[in-house]
C-alpha cells in the first residue's frame, strides 16, 4: 500500500511542478580562441569567458578534460566561473615547425600574450624595456599600477604581466597569494608592449605613486593607508508577491522505485505553499529531478536557477560545489535541507544556506543548556577508559572547555552504588549534571540504567546527558531517560502533543492517506520559513534571516554568519526534557 501511495504521490509532483522550458538556461555559444600561450613549453589556448558561458560548454567545444581544465585554472576557479575570466586551455600539443619558427623571429612590437616562457632567445629590446633595464642597474624600479578586478587571480596576473608570482607577492609585502577585489598592486614588469605610457608609474624606496588618468590631473595613492574598498551590493529588490521557488531532489520519479522520503519532503512543501497562497502570495515552483540530468554540471546549464528567487536542494557534499558556486554568481540564495556535511561547504560560499544542525553544534548547544553556576551546579563527564573513548566525548570536553565550565572527568563502569568514581564526585545541595559519552549502545544503556538509579534514591539532585545517538537506541528504554531526568538538544524533535502538530497530521492523512514521516515536516517547516522571509526582505533574504528567529512543527532557526564570506548557518537545536513522567519542548 505504502508503495501504491508514493507512486501516486510521484504523479501528483510531476503533474503539479509547472513547465519552464522557456526561461531555460540556454548557455552561449563557444569560439575557438585564437589566442595561444606557451608556458613551460606547453601551448594552451587564452579563453575570455563569456556571459553564460560554462566551464562544462567550455570544455565541450575545446574537446578538452573538464578535471585538467579545473586543475590548470585551480586559482582562476576558486571562486566559480566569471564573466571575463581568462582560462588557459590545453591544445593538446606543442606548435608546429612553422609556429616555432614564427615565435624564435623577434618583432619590433612582440605579441606578449603568445612569447610566455618560449625558451627562446630574447628579441631586442625595446626603448621602454632598454629604460627599464637602465633604471634597474641605476638602483630604481618601474611599476605599473593594477586595481584588482573580481575575476583577477595571482597566476593570471603573472601571464598577464611576465612577472613571477614571488616578485608581485614581494613587491607589494604581501604574505599570500590571496586578492582582495579593488586592492592595488605594484606590478614591477620587464615587458611593455601592451602597456599604456599614461600608466607607467616610477617608484624608488617610496610608499607612494602617481598616474596620469588622462585629463592633466593625478591620482596619488599611498599603499600603507589604502583602505580595501567595500564590495559593490545590489540594490535590494522588495517582494513583488509572487515567490519563484525551484526545488531540486534525487526523485528518480520515472524509475518503478521512487525516493519515498524525498516524496515525502516535497509533499510537506506543498502542504506549506498551499496554506501561504490562501495569504495572498503567489507562488510559482518548478521541481526538478536531479535523476533527469547526467551531472550538475548539466544542470545548472539547462535548469535556469537564476530566474528563481531562491532553490532548495538537496545535493551531496560531493556535488554541492558546481551547484554553489552558479548561485553565488547569480545571487540566488542555496537552500540545503538535510546533509550535515554541507556545513563544511558553507564556509567559502556566501549564498549558501546550511539548515541541518552538526553533530558538533547539536554538542554545543548542550553544553551550554547547562547554564552553570559555581554555587549551584556540578559537572562529572563519564567515559569509557582509554582509547575507547569516542568523538562525542571530545567533542563535549572541547566545549566545556570553550565555555569555561569546570568538570570532573571519571571511567570505567557505573554501578548501582556509583562505582569508578561517579558517587564520589556527586555533591548534596548542588544539581550534578552527569554527562555520559560512550557512543556503545550496550555501555551506554548500563550507564544510563544505573545513573538513572541513582537519581531515583533522592539523595542527590541530577541530569543526565547522553550523545543525541544515544536516544536512538533500542536498549534504552524512554523511562530510563525519565529516571535520569535526562536533557537532549537534537537537531529536529516533533511535538505530537501540539495542536499544530496534530492538525498538520490530520490534514496530511486526509490529502495523501499516509502518515507524515519526518521529511514532511522538515519540507513544511522550511517552505513556511522562507517564503515568508522572502515576503519581509526580497532580494536581500539572504542577510534578512540573520534578525529572523522561527520555530516550526520540527525545526527551529536561528541563522548567522560564522565567517565574512561564508554563507548561512542555522544554529537553533530542538531542545527537550525528560521530567515529571513526558518530555517538555524547551523552546
Amino acid at each position: 500500500m505504502k508503495k501504491t501511495c508514493a507512486l501516486i504521490l510521484c504523479l501528483m509532483l510531476l503533474a503539479a511542478a509547472p513547465a519552464a522550458k522557456a526561461q531555460q538556461f540556454v548557455p552561449a555559444a563557444v569560439e575557438i580562441s585564437n589566442s595561444k600561450v606557451r608556458i613551460d613549453g606547453k601551448v594552451y589556448y587564452e579563453h575570455k569567458v563569456k556571459e553564460k558561458q560554462t566551464l562544462y560548454s567550455i570544455c565541450k567545444a575545446y574537446g578538452v578534460d573538464l578535471q585538467e581544465v579545473s586543475k590548470i585554472n585551480a586559482d582562476q576557479l576558486e571562486n566559480g566561473l566569471k564573466v571575463g575570466a581568462l582560462l588557459l586551455i590545453p591544445t593538446g600539443g606543442v606548435p608546429d615547425e612553422k609556429e616555432s619558427q614564427a615565435q624564435a623571429q623577434p618583432k619590433a612590437k612582440p605579441d606578449v600574450k603568445q612569447e610566455y616562457n618560449s625558451g627562446k632567445s630574447e628579441p631586442e629590446l625595446s626603448g621602454a624595456e632598454k629604460a627599464h633595464a637602465a633604471a634597474v642597474q641605476q638602483g630604481e624600479v618601474r611599476y605599473i599600477r593594477h586595481r584588482v578586478k573580481w575575476y583577477d587571480s595571482m597566476l593570471m596576473l603573472s601571464l598577464k604581466y611576465k612577472v613571477s608570482q614571488e616578485d608581485i607577492i614581494a613587491a607589494n609585502n604581501l604574505d599570500s597569494r590571496t586578492l582582495v577585489v579593488g586592492q592595488i598592486l605594484k606590478i614591477p614588469v620587464s615587458d611593455f608592449s601592451e602597456i599604456d605610457d599614461n600608466e607607467m608609474i616610477e617608484i624608488t624606496e617610496e610608499e607612494t605613486f602617481e598616474a596620469e588618468d588622462g585629463t592633466g590631473n593625478s591620482d596619488t595613492i599611498t599603499i600603507t593607508d589604502w583602505v580595501e574598498p567595500e564590495e559593490e551590493e545590489p540594490a535590494i529588490v522588495p517582494f513583488n508577491g509572487t515567490a519563484r521557488i525551484a526545488l531540486v531532489l534525487p526523485i528518480a520519479s520515472r524509475t518503478n522505485s521512487p525516493s519515498g522520503n524525498f516524496l515525502d519532503f516535497y509533499a510537506g512543501i506543498l502542504m506549506a505553499l498551499n496554506e501561504i497562497k490562501s495569504s495572498g502570495i503567489s507562488i510559482y515552483l518548478k521541481v526538478i529531478d536531479m535523476a533527469d540530468y547526467d551531472s550538475c554540471l548539466q544542470l545548472v546549464e539547462k535548469a535556469g536557477l537564476d530566474k528563481f528567487d531562491f532553490v532548495i536542494g538537496n545535493f551531496s557534499v560531493e556535488n554541492i560545489e558546481v551547484v554553489a558556486d552558479y548561485c553565488d554568481a547569480h545571487r540566488v540564495p542555496l537552500i540545503s535541507p538535510m546533509d550535515q556535511k554541507i556545513e563544511e561547504v558553507a564556509y567559502y560560499h556566501k549564498y549558501l544556506i546550511n539548515v541541518p544542525l552538526s553533530s558538533s553544534t547539536q554538542t554545543m548547544r548542550l553544553a551550554e543548556s547547562i547554564q552553570y553556576r559555581p554555587s549551584k551546579d556540578n559537572v562529572i563527564v563519564w567515559g569509557e577508559n582509554g582509547e575507547t573513548r569516542g568523538t562525542f566525548h571530545k567533542e563535549i570536553t572541547h566545549c566545556l572547555d570553550s565555555l569555561g565550565i569546570p568538570y570532573s572527568t571519571v571511567g570505567g563502569g557505573i554501578s548501582r552504588n556509583g562505582g569508578s568514581g561517579v558517587r564520589e564526585n556527586l555533591v548534596s545541595g548542588k544539581r550534578n549534571h552527569v554527562i555520559i559519552t560512550s557512543e556503545r549502545e550496550t555501555v551506554a544503556a548500563d550507564a544510563v540504567r544505573n545513573t538513572g538509579m541513582i537519581a531515583r534514591g533522592g539523595q542527590y539532585d541530577i541530569t543526565g546527558y547522553t550523545s543525541h545517538k544515544a536516544r536512538r537506541f533500542e536498549s534504552i528504554d524512554q523511562e530510563l531517560f525519565q529516571r535520569m531526568n535526562a536533557r537532549f538538544c537534537l537537531g529536529y524533535y516533533v511535538d505530537y502533543t501540539d495542536e499544530a502538530t496534530r492538525d498538520f497530521v490530520r490534514r496530511y492523512r486526509a490529502l495523501y492517506n499516509i502518515e507524515p514521516g519526518p521529511f514532511g515536516f522538515q519540507g513544511y517547516d522550511i517552505a513556511n520559513y522562507f517564503v515568508k522571509a522572502l515576503s519581509k526582505y526580497g532580494s536581500d533574504m539572504i542577510n534578512g534571516i540573520g534578525n529572523m528567529p522561527g520555530s516550526g512543527l520540527q525545526l527551529n532557526f536561528r541563522f548567522d554568519r560564522r565567517t565574512e564570506e561564508g554563507g548561512m548557518f542555522n544554529e537553533a537545536s530542538r531542545n527537550i526534557d525528560y521530567e515529571d513522567g513526558g518530555i517538555t519542548l524547551r523552546r
